[in-house]
């Protein structure tokens, strides 16, 4: 379905887009193949916010998905900010250029008098939320750039799982209502909350054999040790993270060390054996990235 017949049921006022951030983890693919099989109510369109530094897996998972979800009449549209990667390199220096600005991600850093502090978490709004808003309202709604959407065109669609409610937020703009349907919330969409847990056993049940990876960034400063340890596994996505984690060191703008890992050394050199309870600085995701 494009965005003009969208746009065109939208301008006949019947009843709101039902629009999918799709992360193409587990939570999320679960509610999009939950659509495909009719447990809730069919999606309009499914959204997925690429980064471009995705590991593999995850799109492959995703083509997959997309496949699924054609068969239900679900399109699932890709769109993208830019490559968060290139612009952890690249991004350090503000002002030189008007477009310039320091890095998206959360980077952990260490000041030369030894305290340890975290970069401003830019990434989610920059590289997820940003591109999908744009893409409703532009493509889905038909809108110009600076035209105010009608009220409550989009029911805005999160796969965060009932053990996951502390993520939950209250939509602040007058056109889109934030649904969480693993929650019930708002209203009763199906017999029961699903946890985490519970949509892998849904997605077992229902597609054996199918294994849904995590859903983030390569790089993302948020990862567990646990996950960290995964990526090593993989040597061609450890030679990648470990370059730009060297690679950021002594960034250009800053006055201490860069790091991608919690612990302010290099990834290298880290202690990955360790599962911590939390990370030392509790702001953590919110659950938009990888569900």
């Amino acid at each position: 379905m494009g965005g003009k017949v969208l746009a065109e049921r939208k301008t006949e006022m019947t009843t709101p887009l039902q629009i999918l951030s799709l992360g193409a983890g587990v939570q999320s693919s679960t509610v999009l193949l939950m659509s495909c099989k009719g447990l809730l109510p069919k999606l309009d369109a499914a959204i997925f916010a690429d980064t471009q530094w995705e590991p593999p897996a995850v799109y492959e998972h995703l083509a997959w998905l997309e496949t699924e979800a054609a068969k239900a009449g679900i399109p699932v549209r890709r769109v993208t900010a830019g490559n968060v990667r290139e612009a952890t390199l690249n991004g350090f220096v503000r002002a030189k250029q008007a477009h310039d600005h320091y890095a998206a991600l959360p980077l952990y850093v260490i000041s030369p008098a030894g305290i340890m502090g975290r970069m401003k978490r830019q990434c989610t709004q920059d590289y997820k939320m940003a591109p999908i808003e744009r893409f409703i309202r532009r493509e889905l709604l038909g809108l110009t750039k600076g035209q105010i959407a009608p009220a409550d065109a989009v029911e805005h669609w999160f796969g965060i799982s009932a053990d996951e409610q502390r993520r939950i937020r209250v939509s602040e703009q007058h056109w889109k209502t934030n649904i969480y349907p693993l929650c019930n919330l708002p209203g009763d969409f199906l017999p029961k909350m699903y946890t985490r847990n519970m949509c892998m056993g849904w997605l077992r049940e229902n597609y054996p054999g199918r294994a849904v990876p995590r859903s983030s960034c390569i790089g993302c400063p948020f990862h567990s040790n646990a996950e960290w340890r995964l990526i090593k596994a993989d040597a061609a996505m450890w030679a990648d993270v470990c370059e730009v984690d060297d690679a950021i060191r002594h960034a250009d703008g800053m006055k201490g060390e860069v790091f991608l890992h919690h612990s302010c050394r290099p990834l290298r050199e880290a202690n990955l054996d360790e599962d911590q309870m939390t990370l030392p600085f509790v702001e953590e995701c919110l659950g938009l990235c990888g569900n």
